[in-house]
C-alpha cells in the first residue's frame, strides 16, 4: 500500500474556529470542556489539544468529521442535560467502578456535580434515573480516570 505524501485538504479543517466554538459552549453553559467534548463525541485528548494554551501544542487542524460533530452542538442542547433524565444503570456502574478504584465519595460527588447522598445511592443501584449531566459526568470521570494527570489529582484529594 502506498504511503500518502500529503494530507487531503477535504478531510482536515482549521481548528481555530472549532476551538472558539468549544470555548463559547463552555462559557455560555458553565460546563467544562471535557463534558462538552464528550457530549459532542469529540475525543477528550483532541478537545484538550484544541484548547492548549501553548501555540506549540495546540491542535491546528482536525478531522472534518470531528469538527462537524462539535459545531453541531448548541448551548440549548447542553443546558437540557441538567433537566433531561436518563436511566441510571450505566451511571451506577461507573460510580461503583470509581469508588472501587479508591476515589473518595466526596470527591466523586464534586466531580459529578451532585450530593454525596446521590453518589451513595448510585453505588447501591437504587435510583432509576439521573440527569443526563450527571450520567455524562460519570462517563467522563471514568474515561479520564486512567490518565496520569487525573490520577495525581485524585491521589492529592
Amino acid at each position: 500500500m502506498p504511503v500518502p505524501t500529503s494530507i487531503d485538504p477535504t478531510t482536515w479543517v482549521d481548528g481555530a474556529p472549532f476551538a472558539a466554538h468549544l470555548v463559547h459552549l463552555c462559557s455560555t453553559t458553565g460546563l467544562p470542556w471535557s463534558l462538552v467534548a464528550a457530549y459532542a463525541g469529540v475525543p477528550l485528548r483532541t478537545a484538550e489539544r484544541l484548547l492548549a494554551p501553548s501555540r506549540r501544542s495546540r491542535l491546528r487542524r482536525l478531522p472534518r468529521s470531528v469538527a462537524q460533530r462539535l459545531i453541531a452542538v448548541t448551548p440549548e442542547e447542553l443546558r437540557r442535560l441538567r433537566t433531561s433524565r436518563v436511566p441510571a444503570e450505566s451511571c451506577s456502574r461507573r460510580v461503583g467502578h470509581l469508588l472501587g478504584r479508591g476515589v473518595p465519595l466526596a470527591h466523586l460527588a464534586r466531580e459529578l456535580g451532585c450530593s454525596p447522598d446521590l453518589i451513595a445511592r448510585l453505588a447501591d443501584g437504587s435510583p432509576a434515573t439521573v440527569t443526563a449531566e450527571v450520567a455524562l459526568r460519570a462517563r467522563v470521570a471514568c474515561e479520564t480516570a486512567d490518565r496520569a494527570s487525573l490520577q495525581q489529582a485524585l491521589h492529592a484529594a
